[in-house]
């Protein structure tokens, strides 16, 4: 844990060298590239800049070096979403080929752990603040949703993972992993706390989607109750933010729902380099010839007849005479006019984790409503699903299709639904066992713990299968 914020600072200097300027990477507030000392609570000016760079490093786009666009394709490689067409340096992804030495691995886990250090600095140095007690009430709120929100990823990515909760780097050094569901516990807490005092609207930011909202808190809530198997309560906080028309619509067009403060929008991120970085990894850029991400023929195939999100999320690129698919729901990948927003939680989820909770408390219509919802937008007719076994096939297929490439939710979703054919398994290992064949491994659902880290902090434990 000690070089956790050396490693950061590293990487923040690589990335500098490479572009024009810090500042250009950066646009939505300064990074804040060490801790957030007391001093910062003296003036809201102060404490706005540290903010957002808190939101800064969540959404800068860079490989390894941030959580939500390194998740994007990390997550895709990983299951069975396609591949990188020029990237080698990728595979170990795609191959489920990972060690305790991988570089994105170590990167992936210090960068998200940096974001925890900064929320926990923005938590405690408030104790000193002299400023008014709802600003300060809101800041807390924005913390503890990146907070939750970090923790999220890296107990999915890399199971039970050290809870840290304070700024002593002496102390973070020494510390175990947390088991999963006390990780998860602390999850709950923090969104819960948080929820009570987010605002409620968008007036405190400009009508923008771009900040934690007690909405975001509730959506992101919603999820964790799904992956706990909690189905009341997934589905009270998804129904709270599915009732709430005046902030959240779903868009009869697809090709809108990636635009800037789009009404689909939870939680949007408005750095520049967020989106047009997926956009050009993901996409095709407009300097290559060739594809970037080529999604998998099944993918591909699994889109039916006349799915509106196929021809608008979508594309192909020709090269040496075949024809590769791609994704493509970011389209800009240059210029200095943002017209697109990262999306982090959007409203379709809620209608699909309300349409799981539902199926698994045996409300079918109730289910199939939900789905038809997602299902209508995307141009589609009504699912024929009308019992458990054929909802939950129909929610696994429409999840699939909406959140392709986006914030690994198929990865996240394969490892934690149980098998079909063998219920003590899961889909990972169903799904995946047939498309990566002997490449696949049951204890590759978890990225291995990095090295690096263990050699530091002799309390780590690894992962098993990268003994």
């Amino acid at each position: 844990m000690k070089k956790i914020l050396s490693i950061y600072l590293a990487l923040i200097l690589l990335l500098c060298t490479g572009l024009t300027s810090c500042n250009k990477l950066i646009e939505i507030g300064t990074p804040q590239n060490q801790l957030v000392t007391a001093s910062v609570f003296n003036d809201t000016a102060t404490v706005e800049s540290a903010v957002l760079g808190l939101y800064s490093k969540l959404a800068n786009g860079g490989s390894g070096t941030d959580m939500g666009t390194a998740t994007t394709l990390f997550d895709a490689l990983s299951a069975d979403e396609g591949y990188h067409f020029s990237y080698t340096f990728y595979n170990d992804f795609l191959n489920n080929a990972l060690t305790p030495n991988t570089y994105y691995v170590d990167a992936y886990w210090s960068g998200t752990y940096n974001i925890i250090y900064t929320a926990n600095s923005l938590l405690l140095g408030d104790s000193t603040s002299s400023l008014p007690a709802a600003y300060r009430a809101r800041i807390i709120g924005e913390a503890k949703f990146a907070r939750a929100l970090c923790y999220f990823y890296l107990v999915n990515e890399y199971g039970a993972v050290p809870l840290v909760l304070t700024t002593d780097a002496q102390k973070a050094a020494l510390q175990p992993r947390d088991s999963v569901n006390t990780v998860y516990d602390q999850i709950e807490k923090d969104l819960t706390e948080a929820k009570a005092v987010l605002p409620t609207d968008l007036s405190l930011y400009n009508g923008n989607r771009t900040r934690a909202t007690s909405w975001a808190a509730d959506a992101l809530l919603a999820r964790v109750y799904l992956y706990r198997g909690k189905w009341s309560q997934s589905e009270a906080m998804a129904t709270a933010v599915i009732d709430n028309p005046g902030l959240f619509t779903m868009l009869a067009d697809p090709s809108k729902v990636f635009l800037a403060n789009s009404q689909e929008g939870i939680l949007q991120f408005t750095n520049a380099l967020s989106f047009m970085w997926i956009a050009n990894t993901l996409g095709v850029s407009s300097y290559s010839v060739t594809p970037n991400f080529v999604l998998s023929d099944s993918l591909y195939a699994s889109f039916e007849p006349g799915d509106l999100r196929k021809a608008s999320w979508t594309g192909i690129k020709t090269y040496g005479s075949v024809d590769y698919p791609y994704p493509s729901k970011y389209k800009y990948t240059s210029g200095t006019s943002i017209v697109e927003y990262a999306q982090l939680l959007r409203l379709p989820e809620q209608y699909l984790i309300r349409a799981e909770a539902r199926t698994r408390q045996n409300d079918f219509s109730g289910a199939a409503a939900d789905l038809d919802v997602v299902r209508t937008r995307a141009g589609l007719p009504n699912t024929a699903a009308t019992d458990m076994t054929s909802l939950v096939a129909a929610i696994e297929h429409e999840c699939r299709t909406e959140f392709f490439c986006e914030w690994g939710h198929r990865w996240l979703d394969l490892k934690r639904w149980p098998g079909i054919t063998n219920p003590s398994a899961t889909r990972a290992d169903e799904v995946l066992s047939v498309v990566k064949g002997s490449q696949w491994q049951s204890t590759d659902k978890l990225f291995p713990i990095p090295q690096p880290e263990i050699n530091s902090n002799l309390n780590l434990t690894q992962n098993p299968g990268y003994n």
